[in-house]
């Protein structure tokens, strides 16, 4: 929307997208100046592999609108809502800076994008500036998001405290079901899960985010393994993606005692898992050179109960995204959408793996559709005793 001010006079012209306009051009006497200001809303929180369409709109109408004399740094001008501006308003020539906010003014708060614009001019007695203002994003969103597994992992009444130093947001599980957003001024995060696993336990996790600016989207995966472990805590994961930059978190169990092999109480492995290559240390291949077979074999002699497989790498996750498909899967336990997806991928069904004492994976096909990264593949077997063994199957692919 575009209002024009005239005589020594100031008027400010707003849009959004297409946007829309309003003149009136009205002349005064004497030495006047004539000003044509527009303001314009853009730009999106960043989260990088992110498929879902951002909730952001902004309506300039609701912008607020100050004039400012440079000269003296006095408001000599402001309205609440762009709707309620004049259509003329006198000034007296001289240099003014003109800012527009949205609402909301909390430095911590739920569902509160904040955009903020200003830009200086002159205006002359007998002259028409012309002034263009872009209210850009200046505050940071926080999302957490919960996999299916996590959710059958723990206690419904968990939460997810992220604060800056002017203060915490709580998210409940209610929260994060209906999407609610975290916003905050841009300062450094911490971030604090406190969950109880259904299995018993409690199960705590603090991080910090130092690198932060304005546009961030800082969104937090909780995911989960299963049961089965030493420690109450192992298993649960922490995905933290904003703007390109990474880190996968995953909460270790207890330090178990090193099995000594000459100790004669010391049982014989019940599970392996091997592969053709990768499986102890990285390996790494060319798209233009791939294997023509590659297999991953888990062995368990009292029969796969579980077997898990954790994707934790960020392309291998976008791929996923795409799909809508969560970062985990029980292979020896898949729903349908999970079989027409990883059952396609593998060509297997729940029945092919559960209570199996040993399966064979022929994933050559699988290798084609890694990116150029390092491909990480978390693997947990569960037997039906209730021993597990876990690995993971490290993939640099190149071109």
């Amino acid at each position: 929307m575009r209002k024009i001010i005239l005589a020594s006079a100031v008027m400010a012209a707003v849009f959004v997208t297409a946007g829309c306009n309003k003149e009136n051009i009205d002349v005064y006497g004497g030495g006047t100046a004539r000003l044509e200001l527009s303001l314009s809303a853009e730009g999106d929180f960043v989260e990088v592999n992110a498929m879902t369409k951002s909730e952001v709109t902004a309506d300039v109408n609701e912008f607020s609108i100050a004039v400012i004399d440079m000269a003296t740094d006095r408001t000599v001008s402001s309205w609440d809502r762009f709707a309620d501006v004049p259509e003329s308003v006198s000034l007296v020539p001289g240099e003014y800076r003109i800012e527009a906010k949205s609402p909301g003014n909390l430095p911590v708060a739920w569902n509160q994008p904040v955009f903020e614009g200003s830009q200086t001019v002159t205006v002359s007695a007998g002259s028409t500036e012309q002034v263009s203002i872009v209210c850009t994003i200046a505050n940071m969103k926080v999302s957490v998001r919960c996999t299916d597994a996590f959710l059958a992992e723990v206690e419904p009444d968990f939460t997810v405290t992220v604060a800056s130093g002017d203060g915490p947001l709580i998210f409940t599980q209610d929260r994060i079901s209906a999407g609610d957003a975290g916003y905050f001024d841009v300062a450094p995060l911490t971030m604090d899960l406190h969950a109880v696993r259904k299995s018993g336990g409690v199960v705590t996790h603090h991080m910090e985010i130092d690198a932060v600016e304005a546009r961030d989207h800082h969104v937090f995966t909780l995911d989960a393994s299963g049961t089965g472990y030493a420690d109450f805590s192992a298993g649960i994961s922490i995905d933290y993606t904003c703007n390109e930059k990474q880190e996968y978190i995953l909460i270790d169990g207890m330090e178990e005692k090193p099995v000594d092999p000459e100790d004669p109480d010391t049982p014989s492995a019940s599970i392996t898992l091997s592969a053709t290559a990768g499986m102890e240390e990285p390996v790494t291949y060319s798209k233009s050179d791939l294997p023509s077979e590659f297999n991953l074999t888990v062995n368990a002699l009292a029969g796969i109960e579980k077997y898990e497989v954790n994707v934790n790498s960020a392309g291998l996750r976008g791929l996923l995204d795409v799909m809508q498909m969560p970062y985990s899967v029980d292979l020896a336990n898949m729903n349908a959408d999970e079989e027409g997806f990883w059952g396609s991928l593998f060509g297997i069904t729940s029945a092919d793996v559960k209570g199996r004492t040993e399966v064979v994976f022929q994933i050559a096909a699988f290798l084609m559709a890694m990116p150029n990264e390092t491909n990480e593949l978390g693997i947990v077997i569960t037997d039906k005793d209730g021993e597990t063994a876990s690995g993971t199957l490290t993939i640099i692919m190149t071109e």
